[in-house]
Parts: C-alpha cells; sequence; structure tokens
C-alpha cells in the first residue's frame, strides 16, 4: 500500500515538473540545494519550528509563532547529501585518468652495442605513467577527450535518490500539558540528479635530461549539473496532535502551512565552460636495462579551474609517484609484451568542495535560503595504483589493458550517506478539515542519511589502442569500465587522443 503511495506521488512529480521552471542556480556547487528551495516562497524542505520561539499547543500566541516563516529553520539533510555530492564531484576531477604525457615514440638504443632497446617497440601506456623518459631535446605534445556522465551514487541511480530525515530533535511547541517539547518526526525527499563533465587537456613535455622530463598540461572543462526535489512527506499521521501524531506546526513543508505532502518541490541546473587546474608534472629514471625501467616522479595540481562550477577541485594537490616498466624479448613477428605498474599517493589541500554550505536568514516571509554561504575542508587523499601490459603489433600499433585502483580516505576520509529504515512512522493523511480523532496508517520509510566521513575504494578496466598514422603522430582510443559502485560513478567513458613526439 505504501510503495503505491510512493509509485503514485511520483507519478504526480513527473507530471508537475514540467510546469515547474527550472531556476538558474549561481553555481554548480548549489544547483542541489536550489533544487530544493521553494520558487514561490524561498522555503527549504522538511522546516520545523525554533527552539528559541517556544509556544503551548492551543496557547493565544500559538497562533502567531506557527505561521511566522521567521521561526521556522531547515534540517540539515539536504546540506549534508550536498557535501557528499561535492566532495564526490570534486575527488572525481582530481582522479580523472590523465592520457600519459610521455607516451608516444620513444626512441632508444643501447649505447654498447648500438642495438634497438625493447622500448622503442612500443607505443606506450595510455592511463599508466611510462617509467622511462622521452630523451634530452626531445618533445611531446598531445591532446585527449573525455566525456564522463555521473549516473549512480553508491549504487543507486542517481535519478531516483531518496532522502531521509529521522526526525527526534526538539521543537520550540510544548503539548497542553507537560513540560518537554514535541519532537520532530521523520520525512523524506525524493532526489533526481543528472551531472556530466567534459575535459579537453593539450600535454606538452620536454625531456630536460636524457633521464629527466617535465611535462604541463592545462584542460578546458565543461561541466553541466541539473537536480529537481519531489515527493516531501513529512511522517505526522493526520497533523492535529492527537492519537499519536504530532502537530503539522512541528514539522512542515512549507513555514506556516499546514503541509506534509508535496509532489513538486523545485528544481534547478547550472552549466559552467573555462579552463581547469594546470597540471605539472616531473618525472626521472632512475633505473633502466634492457628489460626493466623504473621512474620517480610528482604531480603538482594548481587550482586555476573554478571549483564551484565543478572547473577545478579549489585546492592545489601533491602527488608523488613510482612507474615500473618491463620489456619481454620480441615474441616473433614484431609482438613485443611490456607490463607495467605504478602507484602514487595524492594529497589535497582545503577546498569549498569539501567543506559545507549554510543557508542564510532572508526575511519573515522567506525563513531559510540562498544565498548559501560556504566554508572549506580537507579534500579526501587518494592512493591510486595502476597495473597491466602493453601488446606491440609491430612497430605502428599497441593494444593496452590495464587495471587501475583508487584507495579513497585512508588518511582524510570522503563524506558519505547510508540507507536507514524506519518502521512504524505515521503516514499522513489528509490535513485541514480531517477530524482529529482519525487513526494514521503506519508503515515504513527508507532513505539516505549522513554516514560522515568515510573511505573505499574505487576500481576500473581500461581497454585501448595505439596506431601510428604517419611519422611519430599517434592516434589512441580508449574506454574505461567501473567495476564497482562506490561514491560517485560514470561506468563507461570513453577517450580518444593524439599525440606526436620530436
Amino acid at each position: 500500500m505504501f510503495r503505491r503511495i510512493e509509485y503514485l506521488l511520483a507519478a504526480a512529480c513527473l507530471i508537475a515538473s514540467a510546469n515547474v521552471q527550472a531556476q538558474t542556480a549561481p553555481s554548480a556547487q548549489q544547483v542541489l540545494m536550489y533544487s530544493a528551495t521553494m520558487p514561490s516562497t524561498g522555503a527549504v524542505p522538511s522546516i520545523f519550528t525554533e527552539t528559541a520561539q517556544s509556544t503551548v499547543l492551543g496557547s493565544s500566541s500559538f497562533g502567531a509563532t506557527v505561521t511566522n516563516a521567521a521561526n521556522y529553520t531547515s534540517n540539515q539533510n539536504f546540506v549534508q547529501m550536498s557535501n557528499a555530492l561535492n566532495a564526490s564531484i570534486a575527488t572525481a576531477l582530481s582522479i580523472i585518468p590523465l592520457s600519459s604525457p610521455a607516451s608516444g615514440v620513444i626512441e632508444r638504443t643501447d649505447p654498447a652495442t648500438g642495438a634497438e632497446l625493447a622500448e622503442s617497440s612500443t607505443l606506450g601506456p595510455i592511463f599508466t605513467e611510462r617509467a622511462e623518459t622521452i630523451g634530452k631535446g626531445h618533445w611531446y605534445v598531445g591532446f585527449s577527450n573525455q566525456d564522463f556522465h555521473f549516473t549512480r551514487y553508491n549504487g543507486t541511480s542517481l535519478n531516483g535518490l531518496s532522502i531521509l530525515y529521522q526526525g527526534g530533535q526538539s521543537s520550540g511547541i510544548l503539548p497542553p500539558t507537560g513540560t518537554t517539547p514535541y519532537s520532530t518526526t521523520p520525512a523524506s525527499f525524493g532526489l533526481g540528479m543528472d551531472v556530466r563533465l567534459s575535459q579537453n587537456i593539450a600535454f606538452v613535455t620536454y625531456g630536460v635530461t636524457d633521464r629527466f622530463d617535465i611535462s604541463v598540461g592545462l584542460p578546458m572543462v565543461h561541466s553541466g549539473v541539473a537536480a529537481r526535489t519531489y515527493n516531501g512527506v513529512v511522517y505526522t499521521g493526520n497533523g492535529h496532535a492527537t492519537n499519536g501524531s504530532t502537530c503539522w506546526c512541528v514539522n512542515t513543508l512549507t513555514p506556516g502551512v499546514e503541509t506534509l505532502i508535496q509532489p513538486v518541490i523545485g528544481q534547478a541546473d547550472h552549466q559552467a565552460t573555462g579552463f581547469g587546474d594546470l597540471l605539472v608534472r616531473a618525472k626521472g629514471t632512475v633505473y633502466r636495462s634492457a628489460r626493466m625501467v623504473i621512474g620517480l616522479g610528482a604531480d603538482l595540481r594548481l587550482p586555476t579551474g573554478d571549483a564551484q562550477n565543478y572547473l577545478g577541485v579549489g585546492t592545489t594537490t601533491v602527488k608523488p609517484f613510482v612507474a615500473v616498466s618491463f620489456y619481454s624479448k620480441p615474441l616473433g613477428k614484431g609482438l613485443v609484451l611490456s607490463p607495467h605498474f605504478d602507484a602514487g599517493w595524492q594529497f589535497s589541500g582545503q577546498s569549498v568542495l569539501g567543506g559545507s554550505l549554510t543557508p542564510t536568514q532572508l526575511s519573515q516571509s522567506v525563513a531559510l535560503g540562498p544565498p548559501f554561504l560556504t566554508n572549506k575542508g580537507f579534500l579526501p587523499d587518494v592512493f591510486s595504483w595502476a597495473g597491466g601490459v602493453e601488446l606491440a603489433l609491430g612497430r605502428r600499433s599497441t593494444l593496452i589493458a590495464d587495471i587501475l585502483g583508487n584507495e579513497i580516505g585512508l588518511i582524510h576520509g570522503i563524506p558519505n550517506t547510508r540507507t536507514l529504515t524506519l518502521a512504524n512512522v505515521p503516514f499522513p493523511t489528509a490535513v485541514g478539515g480531517t477530524a482529529a480523532s482519525t487513526v494514521p496508517a503506519m508503515g515504513s520509510v527508507s532513505g539516505l542519511i549522513s554516514a560522515g566521513d568515510v573511505s573505499f575504494g574505487q576500481y576500473t578496466g581500461s581497454f585501448g589502442y595505439k596506431v601510428k598514422i604517419v611519422g611519430n603522430l599517434i592516434a589512441n582510443a580508449n574506454v574505461v569500465v567501473r567495476f564497482d559502485n562506490n561514491g560517485l560513478t560514470a561506468h563507461l567513458v570513453p577517450l580518444f587522443g593524439v599525440g606526436y613526439s620530436f
């Protein structure tokens, strides 16, 4: 029965949302909170009376108190969900696998024998950092495109999230007898989101010495975010503080109004295009033989992108790494097998995407809402590793397969959510004009609540192909496939790129 009620509310939302005009949020970071803001009143869903404004149910001051929107404040569930998504998007931006900047044609000969070394036979990996450097005085320029459509969050469709407010907070409303204020009751809200990022990055690498090179990469990023909130339900029974239910005035979807069910709440969107964070990479070869090369390096990401619009992460990040490449003896017919491995640990500073949004007090008629103030917090650290193999099919093409792993939040955790189910909550009946003796139906409700800062792993497979078009001009195509559902997920990400060595 109760599932049918949810389906009917969802259908009503889809019909009604066609007539609701989306608001344009001031930044991508605020889209979720703006979608939860009533277009007509500016009220944030799940609002309850502040403790400071006490009143007794049915007293002479009761009506004036509960109809004054300034006496209401919003719970933190949407804020917490917004914080978790912002941190997830920032982390995704900071760990997006970049096409290796020194991954083109490397010409190397054995100084003792003059024979060509095996590393000259493969065109290199795509995402795994190559242990070799490109050689003194050599240049490599490259360009790649990646499009991310994030569709799931912790395994649940981003277009069908449910947020749960647990209730249980003390309000400012006292029962006619007794001194213990009424506590707020549970509420739930539907949330649908669409998050897309497109990244075009240009890389330049220069060989300072035969064993040391430096790379600079600058991405152009486009972000698009849309959100809608719907199916607001306050589980207060008949809302008349009788037969075990609680007064609608403790929780209501609109300040001072008897509203316990609201199929359509609001929707918002934002798009932005601009330069992302500048990446500087330094790498040196510390060991080289005919069959193995070891390199050490570090990535420095500078916050040149607009973090509030998801064009950058909003803070400096540093990632030292080690890369190892192995080469087999030629297998015949131009086949060379090259296993490779790298590992690094990324550390970030404080960013607005790691902090939280706080609604501001507006006026007595509007309650709490935008503009939302922001503070800063640490983004999670990320331990990254990758392993795979290149198979050179002659001198003109190479197949590449990799497994990429990111262990997120081992030191600084990442905000996350978990699902909670509450049993025996009073489902709302008609409000206003309903007899006080109406007994509410009881049922269960589930939704996302804050899980605090956690750590988890994300694992992907990368499968690509490189081909030498003419001279040292190389084209590559690749697809990244996610293997897990942890955090924010784009399950299939294509990459296309070109590079030229000289």
